[in-house]
């Protein structure tokens, strides 16, 4: 077995990509009629405009001022997390964004007389983004208070009249975004600083003789003031102009498109090691994005389509279906069908515990890109947990650079001769459960997984030609995974571990254990500025040291984050990695940038430093590499 290439290739898969083309929000300023400036987030993933960002100034004609607040529900999806408020009729509201805990604010204009009781939330449950939700009462308003598991805007609020016995339904939409765009939102809810009024100058006072002094009576001990509540600000109403009407999706059909048109340009200072890599390549892809949702929100069909040409590796050149599937919510059980991506993990630089997808490596070894799996799964939430099932057919195995790309195999991989432990084959049933909870602090996750292994070995072997080839072999593993992140204060812990059976003849044995784990901390208001540093520090162990199929077996990960928190979205990720057996280095330099309102421009480099000949990644070390990409959303 010559499963020491593969490491060839596992080695970049540690860096986390920052302001993800997949999470990308794009902010909007537009002038409103008083003159405000409005904060208004576009989402990659739908055209959907976040209608509830703040200080929008719709008109108030025509609102009913009694509506009554009903229920509060909320419910997890798989790619947001949903918050219905029942009504009695149609209500204005108003959206904010608070630090200290990190909260949103929806308060809704509310009439009727009656107080909002906390019982009304009692099937808002703490799922998904959601850590916390109260309810306050206001003089005429009631206000909830979501406190967040990370950060997350409103990215679509709609509303959906009585039909059917059912009430007035006010939907707010929730996904996560990076701690850049949060830190935006906020900054857009605070309220703009009241201009100074102009102080009169003082009139001339007449001189007087001067008298002596009197002598000073003892002033009494002032009682201490009572400190005011830092909330006080914050649970004072909003103004009426923050206030805007329910947008009622009378003529919605359900469909959403989006995604985005890419080119990118890539250049290597350093000759290849192989005669057919040329020193620089050019290449276009583009991700298109249909979804539909019916009007309850139970039913949702996704079609999500990748493609990238290029113009000198033929291999690299390549199509996916990344999403084809239908979801369905019935109250706390959700099904899943057809071609899905899901992740798992919490650390950067290794995503030990994710198994469901095949790396993508054909689009980047950084294990961001994932190939779409068809599954069916189950997922069933209750108080101690979310419990789901996946069942899986119809492998995909991994593929790599041809001979006219970088970053390539030392011989060809030969897939016509792909080989399994499995007489199945491709078709073998895979098959995984998974139980996740959030308690307190901590996102817990906990799986068992059997079935073919995402990660190939390879033989020798000879193609039909007599060439010499490489040839995958895929076997059948039990892999039990577990995952953990702690957020405390500026901090967050994390932590993956998995323990691997069944593999029988290996080099390594029958099976090993590998953990990745570190921490990350974030440094707000750099120089009382908006800026914000963090600082990523993590360790990776593998227990099948050099016969292991990931390079990360004994290795140190440091990194800094940068983002400037301004309207461009502007963020700048610096990191290393130290082999602690060599002198081997890796530094990955990441930076983006948005221009206007649907463009990004992102300038990355990768350095292969110091590696030695007998280094396994000595082949890769002439493969430095600056990347720029200029990417066009709708």
């Amino acid at each position: 077995m010559l499963s020491f290439y593969l490491l060839l290739h596992l080695f970049l898969q540690k860096f986390p990509r920052i302001n993800d083309k997949k999470t990308g929000l794009f902010v909007r300023k537009t002038d409103t009629g008083n003159g405000k400036a409005n904060a208004v987030l576009k989402r990659r993933l739908g055209r959907s405009t976040a209608v509830a960002a703040l200080s929008l100034t719709a008109a108030l004609s025509g609102t009913t001022a009694d509506a009554e607040v009903l229920a509060v529900r909320s419910g997890k999806h798989p790619d947001m997390t949903r918050l219905v408020v029942d009504l009695s009729q149609q209500a204005p509201y108003a959206v904010s964004y608070l630090e200290g805990p990190r909260r949103i604010i929806i308060e809704l204009k509310d009439k009727a007389g009656e107080p909002i009781t906390p019982a009304l939330t009692e099937r808002a449950e703490a799922v998904g983004l959601l850590k916390d939700v109260e309810v306050r009462n206001l003089e005429d308003s009631f206000r909830l208070e979501i406190t967040l598991r990370r950060p997350a805007t409103v990215s679509r609020t709609f509303g959906l009249r009585a039909v059917d016995g059912r009430p007035h339904r006010l939907v707010f939409d929730l996904l996560p975004v990076s701690e850049a765009e949060w830190s935006r939102q906020v900054l857009a809810s605070q309220p703009p600083a009241p201009e100074p009024e102009p102080v009169p100058e003082p009139e001339p006072v007449p001189e007087m003789p001067a008298e002596p002094a009197p002598v000073a009576e003892p002033v009494p001990e002032a009682e201490p003031m009572e400190e005011p509540s830092p909330f006080a600000a914050e649970m004072a109403p909003m103004a009426e102009e923050q206030y805007n009407e329910t947008v009622y999706e009378d003529e919605y059909n359900g469909f959403d498109f989006s995604g985005y048109v890419e080119a990118e340009g890539r250049v290597y200072p350093q000759t290849s090691f192989y005669p057919e890599p040329e020193d620089w390549t050019l290449s276009v892809a583009a991700e298109p994005r249909l979804e539909y949702v019916s009007e309850d929100g139970n039913h949702i069909f996704v079609a999500d389509l990748f493609g990238r040409l290029d113009a000198q590796d033929d291999d690299r050149s390549h199509f996916d279906v990344r999403e084809f599937k239908w979801l369905g919510v019935f109250d706390k059980l959700t099904v899943t069908a057809g071609v899905n991506t899901v992740f798992w993990g919490v650390t950067e630089s290794n995503h030990l515990v994710d198994i469901l997808n095949q790396d993508d490596f054909l689009e980047d070894v950084d294990q961001e890109d994932k190939l779409g799996q068809p599954m069916l799964s189950l997922s069933y939430t209750t108080e101690v947990g979310t419990f789901s099932g996946y069942l899986m057919t119809y492998f995909r195995e991994r593929k790599f650079p041809g001979a006219g790309g970088r970053l390539r195999m030392p011989l060809p991989v030969d897939y016509d001769q792909t080989m399994y432990q499995s007489g199945d084959e491709e078709w073998h049933p895979d098959w995984a459960i998974r139980w996740s909870h959030v308690i307190g602090d901590f996102d817990l996750g906990l799986y068992h997984f059997q079935g073919t292994a995402r990660d190939p070995e390879f033989m020798l072997g000879l193609d039909g030609a007599g060439n010499m080839v490489l040839i995958p072999y895929y076997r059948q593993i039990h892999q039990t995974g577990f995952d953990i992140q702690a957020t405390r204060g500026g901090f967050l812990w994390k932590f993956e571990g998995i323990y691997q059976t069944n593999n029988g003849t290996a080099a390594w044995g029958d099976d090993f254990w590998a953990f990745a784990g570190g921490l990350e901390y974030t440094f707000y208001g750099l120089g009382g500025g908006y800026s914000d540093l963090g600082v990523l520090v993590e360790y990776n162990y593998d227990d099948r040291g050099d016969l292991a199929t990931s390079f990360l077996e004994d290795d140190l990960f440091v990194g800094l984050r940068w983002t400037a928190n301004d309207e461009q979205s502007t963020e700048l990720l610096v990191g290393a990695i130290f082999d602690m057996n060599t002198s081997a280095k890796l530094l990955n330099i990441e930076g983006s940038r948005r221009i206007g309102d649907f463009w990004k421009v992102s300038l990355d480099a990768r350095l292969f430093l110091n590696v030695p000949v007998a280094d396994p990644i000595y082949g890769l070390s002439q493969d430095d590499f600056i990347q720029l990409r200029v990417a066009r959303y709708f």
